[in-house]
């Protein structure tokens, strides 16, 4: 039975790794074929790089930052443990941590920069749900970028925790004690923010 079950791994997970790397391969050649793999990454991403920022024109910046250095390196990509899509991740998480230290070293944030609301809340009625999830987002800003990216990433872009190892390059052990550490630290600026009861 389990011999089966590796059997179905190995047999599916080849393919997606092969149609990634005959694409890649194809756009270190031809430009146009690059816009593919632009096509193919570009809304999650987006998405990653927004639950970071709750900004739009900030998270369009950013992404097209992670994609231009995609394109400008893409020559260098070589196939090793890490799968493309990780690769983007680690870019991307590049930019997020590259953006927030730049806004430190220019302005401490405040509530102003809490003003915008994920789209699927917008045109809600429900100025709570509005109003929490600004909360939320507020408080992970709070948090240092490593406890950021791994809740981000699993609890807002539902990677498993073997692609949030692939993504920061650490070991399981690591991404779940960030995890854990990060939560705790999450649930302490909502209790200081009077969002959770103490």
């Amino acid at each position: 039975m389990a011999n089966d079950v590796l059997e179905i791994q190995l047999q599916i997970q080849p393919e997606i790794f092969d149609e990634d790397k005959i694409l890649i391969e194809k756009a270190k050649k031809n430009p146009v074929v690059a816009g593919k793999l632009y096509d193919k990454y570009y809304s999650e991403i987006l998405s990653y790089i927004y639950h970071s920022t709750l900004d739009r024109n900030i998270t369009e910046d950013l992404t097209s930052n992670v994609f231009l250095a995609v394109f400008k390196h893409l020559g260098k990509f070589k196939w090793k443990q890490v799968p493309f899509r990780a690769w983007l991740y680690r870019i991307a998480t590049n930019e997020i941590r590259t953006h927030w230290r730049r806004q430190k070293s220019i302005v401490a944030l405040d509530d102003s920069g809490f003003e915008m609301v994920s789209s699927e809340f917008e045109g809600s009625d429900n100025i709570a749900i509005q109003e929490e999830f600004k909360l939320l987002h507020k408080a992970l800003s709070k948090l240092k970028h490593k406890y950021r990216a791994v809740i981000i990433l699993r609890y807002f872009e539902g990677k498993s925790i073997s692609e949030i190892c692939d993504i920061t390059g650490n070991k399981e052990g690591t991404v779940k004690c960030q995890l854990h550490r990060g939560l705790a630290k999450l649930q302490d600026i909502l209790m200081d923010l009077g969002v959770l009861p103490e």
